[in-house]
């Protein structure tokens, strides 16, 4: 009698539990979609409030382009710098996917693969983008050309690359927040940062990108599409900065087994790659209000314009690039360990 009361007690406390849970995954999905169809008005807000520049330059276009609005630059000082970032940051992606602890000091082993394939997949969408986004620049020079199919799919996949990156940049956040949560001494925790589940930022990048192909984020200047595609890494880049500034970290450690390695386990970071983390995560975003200004104050050619904003990209996303190359180590460790 006592072996049916106890059985039937864990099974209610079973459901009890699975109920809570699914609960809890609902509401957690339902102010997932809120957050992210707030941030979608948020971003085409905050695209043309920057400066009266702004409101001239960011005019919608759902992929129908004018004579009087539309500016499209087809010189090599944009497509071939598009090309050269596209370059770096595919050996970027396969030196990441490649990454050996070996190169940090430890043992000849490889480095944690959850992070190394979120960090290639960031990388390879920067690569994807600006490698259709060269060949956009070079071979469509005509308004009739840019009201094309052709290249209505091949701009689609240059500026969707860059909602589909919100995905895995996310990714990378989550990643590195459940080791940090796991494996770092609460003492040296400012603030617990949770960690919100793959499957969210799937969403969040998948909903920007359907937008994208949707025609939603479409204006009379081609190039103002990456910028407002760009506001939507602003949750996952928030995400990934609150999550190292959760951490105290520890400059000098005394522990010599950790004192040659940087990683996003141990708490020994260094603050070299910690800066780089902080600065090519937020780096891109003067580009927002700096290109209406640019184009609508200065004389400068506009193919000069995108070299200069095509400059500052390839430095944020080098950094990233450096410092997401020095990922946590295999495996999930013990969380004994520093």
């Amino acid at each position: 009698m006592c072996i049916t009361t106890e059985r039937v007690e864990r099974k209610m406390v079973s459901t009890i539990q699975r109920s809570s849970t699914s609960v809890h995954s609902t509401c957690q999905i339902a102010a997932w979609i809120i957050l992210t169809l707030i941030f979608k008005e948020f971003s085409t807000y905050l695209a043309r409030s920057t400066s009266n520049a702004a409101e001239k330059t960011y005019i919608r276009a759902s992929y129908e382009y004018d004579n009087d609005n539309t500016w499209f630059d087809n010189t090599i000082l944009t497509w071939g710098t598009d090309y050269a970032i596209a370059v770096l940051m595919a050996f970027s992606a396969l030196k990441c996917y490649l990454a050996t602890s070996s190169q940090r000091g430890m043992r000849n082993e490889r480095a944690s693969s959850s992070l190394r394939n979120r960090s290639c997949a960031l990388l390879l969408c920067y690569a994807v983008s600006v490698m259709a986004g060269g060949i956009s620049h070079q071979f469509f020079t005509t308004i009739d050309s840019l009201n094309t199919t052709t290249f209505r799919i091949l701009w689609t996949i240059c500026v969707g690359a860059v909602t589909t990156a919100a995905g895995p940049m996310g990714m990378i956040g989550s990643e590195i927040c459940w080791r940090l949560n796991a494996n770092t001494d609460e003492s040296k925790v400012r603030f617990r940062v949770p960690v919100i589940p793959d499957y969210l930022w799937y969403v969040y990048g998948g909903y920007f990108t359907i937008l994208c192909i949707l025609g939603e984020i479409s204006y009379k200047r081609p190039a103002c599409d990456i910028f407002v595609a760009g506001i939507s890494q602003f949750v996952p880049t928030a995400y990934n900065v609150a999550v190292l500034l959760s951490i105290r970290w520890e400059d000098a450690c005394a522990i010599e087994s950790i004192s040659k390695v940087s990683d996003f386990v141990s708490g020994s970071v260094k603050l070299f790659y910690r800066i780089l983390f902080y600065v090519g995560f937020i780096g891109n975003s003067p580009l927002l209000p700096a290109y209406p200004l640019l184009v609508q104050y200065t004389e400068l050619p506009l193919g000069v314009v995108n070299a200069m904003l095509h400059l500052n990209l390839t430095l944020s996303w080098g950094m990233q690039a450096l410092c997401l190359h020095h990922p946590v180590r295999r495996g999930r460790p013990p969380a004994h360990e520093c």
